[in-house]
């Protein structure tokens, strides 16, 4: 089994990956051994389009895996008085 020393305290990975718009984080655990993620318990009645549909972010989470280990950023804000966000191109061959 191949195990990669790590050599940073960051998380392996932040983003939307359950697709209710809310971000997850990754983390190995110090034995390298396991990955644990951790996501938020709490309930929402805000629906918007998962945030890996926008291309800015789905962008972000990229360049946050090839280089700088930074929280990705959607391309609308996200707030209590928020416009709706714009509808993503979605099309399934």
């Amino acid at each position: 089994m191949l195990r990669v020393q790590c050599t940073k305290n960051t998380p392996v990975l932040s983003a939307d990956m359950l697709g209710d718009w809310r971000e997850e984080i990754i983390w190995r655990e110090t034995t390298n051994a396991n990955l644990r993620m951790y996501t938020t318990t709490d309930v929402t009645k805000r629906r918007i389009y998962t945030l890996m549909h926008d291309p800015t972010y789905r962008a972000q989470v990229n360049f946050e895996q090839a280089s700088y280990n930074q929280p990705p950023h959607p391309g609308f804000r996200i707030a209590p008085n928020m416009d709706a966000p714009p509808v993503p191109s979605i099309f399934v061959k």
